[in-house]
């Protein structure tokens, strides 16, 4: 029989106060990140957020002594993010598809939450909704080439930890297993966690962490 992932007990706190522009929907603690730089990096080392929203990926690199570098495609989360980084100029307005054309150096680790997308729907988070994009399939394709150019981008046998979330909606969504399926194509799946959130919301018990490792050159 199969184990059961590793579950780790994490406080939910978040410990930013969100910009006015952004609802309640925020489900990624600076305590997550931390625990993962902890585990996975030393001081110096270069943390990479391809989807770097409000920026928590970055701050706590900072705040840890590691050199923080992102991508962000929203202009609103961009501006907010770095008006407040000290290492700003790290941080590029782009679409995380393009950051091979980007001067990023090696990175010793990678953290991210993707943007979800329930199957039922055609909207498409990482095409901005265009509509020649629509569909989870495409949605899973576009994860994939994401990961792939990230793979290029990290140093061989560096870590790379992605935060996904199953959706239940009215129609199930099994983001985990369907993302960490298309990443694996790229890159070796070494180990899952769910976190249990201490203090968390009641609808929101626990989140999944998969942690894939570069084994490409």
């Amino acid at each position: 029989m199969p184990c059961c992932p590793p579950l780790i007990t994490l406080p939910y706190k978040l410990e930013r106060d969100k910009p006015p522009f952004e609802g309640d929907d925020i489900k990624y603690p600076e305590s997550l990140v931390r625990y993962f730089l902890k585990e996975f990096t030393k001081k110096g080392d270069n943390v990479f957020d391809p989807f770097s929203g409000l920026g928590t990926t970055l701050f706590v690199a900072e705040e840890m002594a590691r050199m923080p570098y992102g991508m962000e495609a929203d202009q609103e989360r961009y501006e907010w993010v770095a008006g407040q980084l000290n290492n700003w100029t790290n941080l590029i307005r782009a679409d995380a598809a393009k950051m091979l054309h980007y001067d990023f150096p090696k990175m010793d680790f990678a953290i991210t939450s993707p943007p979800y997308m329930p199957k039922n729907y055609k909207w498409n988070p990482l095409y901005g909704g265009d509509p020649a994009k629509a569909g989870y399939e495409s949605y899973l394709k576009r994860m994939e080439h994401i990961f792939r150019q990230l793979s290029k981008l990290m140093k061989r046998n560096a870590h790379i930890v992605v935060q996904l979330d199953n959706i239940r909606r009215r129609t199930f969504t099994p983001l985990v297993q369907d993302v960490g399926k298309v990443i694996s194509k790229t890159m070796r799946l070494d180990n899952e966690i769910i976190v249990q959130w201490k203090n968390g919301p009641k609808d929101y018990p626990y989140t999944h962490c998969l942690i894939f490792k570069n084994t490409q050159q």
